[in-house]
């Protein structure tokens, strides 16, 4: 017979090819993984994970419990992405990709609580993994715990200054807490790395406004219009300044 990969002649009793290694016997685990990965290479998630879960029928493995995670969370299905995520850390405790993807998921899911706990063990079986810190100020951002989500998002700038958005979500953090001073500092970097950014534009003008510098506020106001003519926001607070 012909391997289907490289299209070179194997012997029928062959469960792999010998030239390139293509698993030939649908009893192999690794047969449906091979296909799968190339279902999933196409874009064809739904094939992709039928596929993966035949594989895991006949081999459990927290590896394709993982793949099966990220494809059903590609697909919104955040329940089974959820589950198998969950397996997978079940069968390998120190997965630090699975607590990622699952803090990542649970947080998609609306569970911020569990999301956070991931991410938390996520850092603390690799601290590499950069993103955690992200990812756990929006997390602490949205449960109303403002301090440590600027603590988050300075630990990323500083282990990462190329992850210039969380100079953005600092200053959103810190704005909410009333720091309007500090904020600017950390919007205004911002400004000058993403200058068409509408929402910074009016979150500045707020700060300015709110630290009584009227003319700057007016300008910050301004930009955000011309970005964003929608932006109710800026709207109403720039034509409160221009008519006092």
């Amino acid at each position: 017979m012909k391997c289907p990969n490289c299209g070179k002649e194997v012997k029928e009793e062959f469960r792999f090819c010998p030239n390139c290694g293509y698993p030939l016997k649908e009893e192999e685990a690794e047969y449906f993984i091979r296909i799968s990965r190339e279902l999933k290479a196409k874009g064809k998630l739904k094939d992709s994970v039928v596929y993966c879960e035949k594989a895991l029928k006949l081999r459990e493995s927290e590896f394709i419990h993982r793949s099966l995670g990220e494809s059903y969370y590609l697909m919104g299905s955040l329940q089974k992405s959820i589950y198998h995520l969950k397996k997978a850390i079940e069968i390998r405790p120190d997965f630090t990709d699975a607590h990622y993807a699952l803090g990542i998921a649970y947080y998609r899911a609306g569970l911020i609580e569990e999301a956070i706990k991931q991410l938390e063990k996520t850092l603390e079986l690799n601290d590499e993994f950069i993103m955690a810190y992200y990812w756990l100020g929006i997390a602490y951002y949205h449960i109303g715990e403002l301090r440590k989500s600027v603590n988050y998002f300075k630990t990323l700038l500083e282990k990462n200054p190329e992850s210039a958005i969380a100079n953005y979500q600092i200053g959103i953090s810190l704005s909410a807490l009333g720091e309007y001073e500090e904020a600017i500092k950390y919007f205004e970097k911002m400004a000058r790395i993403e200058p068409n950014h509408a929402s910074l534009f009016y979150h500045l003008g707020n700060a300015y406004y709110q630290t009584h510098q009227i003319q700057k506020a007016k300008q910050a106001l301004k930009k955000a219009i011309d970005l964003n003519p929608e932006d109710r926001r800026a709207k109403n607070l720039y034509s409160m300044l221009i008519e006092e």
